[in-house]
């Protein structure tokens, strides 16, 4: 069977160059490739001390995702030795070589440490502090993959610019099976996927309802507040910060929690963690759950919902430059997805990727749409 191109890129590319850029779409095989490279080159440099780390944006992700694939290949291969293996402090010595693993949500390992090489695990989700924190503190040579799901704009485009990426797709992969072909290629009617995801292409979704936002730092603003949207078994139940700035026409926007499962209990915990006793505007499809939690001491109202609310929040959003904080992972994904659809020769917005949007139009809705805006009290 013949090597994924990612591998073959690796080998040629990495000893000439710092940075070496993977892009692709799903099952293209670049976390795999990378593995089978890392090990290769451990292999090559047997007893050499190197240092390799293996990043990802959150720990919890990293586990599930790419050092999982490394154990599982690891032990596959029978290179896997548990004495080998600090579980406390996330390092594994191979031929001689520390690879270390951890999420960028860990400060003291992101801006504490340095290493020889550096393997970025889906970049793309990364915020850019991040990155200026461990590419200067790497010596000798960078790897980042990335699938294109990605704003108009992202700081990955100065380096992609200097450093051209591969770019390969699930047809680039010897090692899929006839029934995960069939599944990827299930979602060729669905155009924006199968452009990010099936041809590994940077595309904006088709209908894309924002295209006024980026990603930053939250800051209050001169009306400030929560927003929040209620889910339990399948959907999460969401709280949003909000800031908004109308001088300058900017909202600022800070997910809290995104959670699925939560009982009233857990709800008034966090909102409380969160807000204490700032306003919260709420889905109104729940008054009773409102209802527990104002009289448990929570500075909580319904949502103004009623035909046309939808689109006029829409509307009154997108008069504004919205900045969603860098660690909103939910939240900017739904913003990067959330889009127009059509039904009934109209366009409505699809009732998906909006937990957290929703929540946040709740809150923006009602404040600007208030004349005592910024100025709300429990009753």
């Amino acid at each position: 069977m013949k090597a994924n191109p990612n591998f073959t890129y690796l080998k040629k590319n990495v000893p000439k160059n710092r940075i070496t850029l993977l892009q692709g779409g799903t099952r293209s095989g670049k976390t795999y490739s990378t593995i089978y490279y890392l090990i290769w080159f451990c292999k090559e440099y047997k007893n050499a001390g190197l240092e390799i780390d293996i990043v990802r944006d959150t720990f919890t992700a990293l586990k599930a995702t790419a050092w999982k694939d490394f154990y599982d290949v690891l032990v596959k291969h029978n290179l896997y030795n548990s004495n080998l293996h600090n579980k406390t402090d996330h390092q594994f010595n191979l031929f001689g070589n520390l690879i270390s693993y951890y999420g960028a949500d860990n400060p003291d390992k992101i801006h504490g440490r340095s290493r020889d090489i550096l393997w970025i695990n889906e970049a793309n989700q990364f915020p850019e502090e991040t990155i200026d924190q461990l590419f200067p503190r790497t010596r000798y040579r960078i790897i980042a993959d990335f699938n294109p799901a990605m704003p108009s704009e992202h700081w990955l485009d100065k380096y992609i610019e200097k450093n051209p990426p591969l770019i390969t797709t699930y047809r680039d992969n010897p090692h899929l099976t006839t029934a995960q072909i069939e599944d990827i290629e299930s979602k060729k009617n669905n155009s924006y996927w199968w452009k990010v995801y099936g041809t590994g292409e940077r595309a904006q979704p088709t209908g894309a309802i924002f295209s006024n936002f980026e990603i930053g730092e939250y800051r209050d603003g001169e009306i400030t507040g929560f927003g929040q949207d209620f889910g339990f078994s399948n959907d999460p139940s969401t709280l949003i910060k909000v800031g908004i700035n109308r001088k300058r026409k900017e909202i600022y926007l800070k997910e809290c929690f995104f959670e699925v499962g939560l009982n009233t209990g857990h709800l008034y915990n966090y909102n409380r963690q969160y807000a204490d006793k700032e306003l919260i505007v709420a889905d109104s499809a729940e008054p009773r759950l409102i209802s527990e939690l104002r009289q448990r001491g929570l500075n909580i109202v319904e949502a103004e919902k009623g035909a046309g609310s939808v689109t006029a929040g829409i509307s009154l959003m997108n008069e504004y430059k919205i900045v969603i904080d860098k660690d909103s992972k939910n939240l900017i994904k739904e913003f990067q997805n959330y889009s127009w659809i059509e039904k009934t020769n109209k366009s409505i917005p699809e009732d998906k990727w909006n937990h957290g949007i929703d929540a946040s139009r709740y809150f923006i809705t009602k404040a600007l749409g208030n004349p005592n805006r910024g100025t709300y009290h429990i009753r």
